[in-house]
């Protein structure tokens, strides 16, 4: 964890959400302000999915995210995700643009949808590695919607791997990992100017023992 008079900045583990609500009593944003109740200001500069890990960014002074929200509107604040997919990503698929509605399913669940009423929605993508029946991608969301990444791969048929909402669990089943599917997708990489100090932050965050132990199981299938 890295942390000034302004900045929290820490890898979240997977499986815990950034704030309450549907169910969740305690997020990571509820957590941190009981355990440091010394601070008057602490909010969330962004979020990422429950079951995400890697980069999560809090502001401990309300102008200073004032000026982080500006940055992420005008697209200044870099971040850069691992993900294992399934299949063969297409080198050819570098950019993708496609709208994201969010809607409830037939189930009442929210679920976020390619659709031309949406809002537009880009990914960058660029493979690091193949294997036999994945890939181990590098994804830049150039936009920050609801479930982006997921919904913007399982479209190109390459769902991430794990991916519960959007992936493929009749064929996941088959997979023996001792409990380790988590899902396959890490928040790694992030850089920006601080916006009182004006230094540019870079940061990295390593993939934890159980994305490690998924990236060598599927590296020998």
């Amino acid at each position: 964890m890295l942390e000034d008079k302004y900045l929290i900045i820490f890898n979240k583990p997977y499986g815990f959400a950034v704030h309450g609500g549907s169910g969740i009593n305690y997020g990571v944003i509820e957590i941190f302000r009981k355990i440091r109740q010394e601070l008057t200001f602490l909010e969330l500069v962004h979020r990422i999915d429950k079951d995400t890990s890697g980069i999560l960014i809090l502001a401990k002074k309300r102008s200073i995210l004032k000026k982080m929200h500006e940055n992420l509107r005008k697209k200044k604040i870099y971040k850069e995700y691992l993900a294992l997919i399934h299949g063969h990503w297409s080198n050819k698929n570098k950019i993708i643009n496609l709208p994201l509605l969010k809607r409830k399913d037939v189930t009442k669940k929210k679920k976020v949808y390619v659709h031309e009423n949406g809002k537009p929605s880009q990914t960058k993508f660029k493979v690091k590695k193949y294997f036999n029946n994945t890939t181990l991608i590098s994804v830049i969301p150039v936009t920050g919607r609801t479930h982006q990444i997921r919904v913007h791969t399982s479209q190109f048929g390459h769902p991430i791997v794990f991916d519960k909402k959007y992936g493929n669990i009749k064929q996941e089943k088959k997979y023996i990992l001792k409990r380790n599917n988590r899902l396959l997708l890490h928040s790694y990489k992030i850089s920006f100017i601080h916006p009182k100090e004006k230094t540019k932050i870079f940061i990295t965050a390593p993939l934890d023992k159980k994305f490690k132990y998924c990236l060598k199981y599927f590296s020998k299938k």
